[in-house]
């Protein structure tokens, strides 16, 4: 524990240098990934020491707004402190909850994660990219670069979140010298339709997606054949009568979770009465 601290602590001061902004190798290419306009709101979540965010605030003009959103009160005030002593006045910095970036909704063009996603708790993923994906005007971006190399995983989630891919940069070519990461990616996403489904997948089944999901994990497992799993998904797909995926779906993801203890009963039944009343 002692160790990650150190090396936690190691990253922040070196965060100037190595992770952002001003005289980095790869600012330019950040930048026309991002592709910040003049006038455009843009929120920098995980802004840390408010490097990116000035550049951004720069980028987009007084006529612009930046949101420097961390969760982090060290952050948070050694941000305000920087923005102040670069007489920048078109930044409001914010403190956020691990689950909650804390912006409006339908707020901002542009959003950029700079070595932050790998840093969301697990527990707090969903609610994480949920309220950036709230936040983002309906034509707006989302860019992440990261040093971890592990953009599959992210980009699946995201995909779960209600994201589509653009344009990713697998490795970041112009990424920092000095750098504990080893693989530096960056991508680049619009909002796109929440996928209501337990796992990511290509294509989209038109009836009971849940239940199909659920017969091919049997099946990655090697608990059901090809020619089982072939069977099941024409039983699912093909069963008789009326189909409301607003409402059926949210029915059998409910009794999943019932039979796996996710949900009480009582829990249960308020999930599908929220269902049913989202659907009226």
């Amino acid at each position: 524990m002692r160790r990650f601290a150190c090396l936690v602590l190691l990253a922040v001061l070196l965060a100037p240098v190595v992770t952002a902004g001003e005289g980095s190798d790869d600012r330019e290419a950040i930048l026309s990934l991002l592709a910040p306009r003049r006038g455009e709101s843009i929120a920098d979540v995980g802004c840390g020491l408010g490097t990116w965010a000035v550049v951004l605030a720069k980028a987009v003009g007084s006529e612009g707004k930046i949101y420097a959103v961390d969760i982090d009160p060290d952050a948070v005030a050694a941000a305000r402190r920087r923005i102040e002593k670069e007489d920048v006045t078109n930044i409001e910095v914010k403190l956020s909850f691990p689950d909650d970036p804390g912006l409006p909704a339908d707020s901002v063009d542009a959003i950029f994660l700079n070595d932050v996603i790998d840093w969301v708790e697990r527990s707090a993923l969903a609610g994480f990219l949920a309220g950036l994906r709230e936040a983002l005007k309906a034509d707006g971006r989302l860019v992440i670069r990261d040093p971890s190399g592990g953009p599959d995983r992210v980009i699946a989630e995201l995909y779960r979140a209600g994201f589509s891919l653009v344009e990713a940069k697998i490795p970041l070519e112009q990424a920092p010298e000095r750098s504990f990461g080893t693989g530096w990616y960056a991508l680049k996403v619009r909002r796109a339709e929440v996928q209501p489904s337990i796992l990511p997948r290509l294509g989209r089944p038109t009836r009971y997606r849940v239940r199909l999901h659920l017969a091919e994990e049997l099946y990655r497992m090697g608990l059901l054949t090809r020619e089982e799993l072939r069977a099941r998904w024409e039983a699912i797909r093909d069963r008789p009568g009326p189909f409301d995926p607003a409402v059926d779906e949210a029915r059998d993801l409910t009794e999943a979770a019932r039979a796996l203890d996710v949900l009480t009963d009582e829990e249960a039944a308020r999930v599908l009465e929220r269902a049913r009343e989202r659907a009226r």
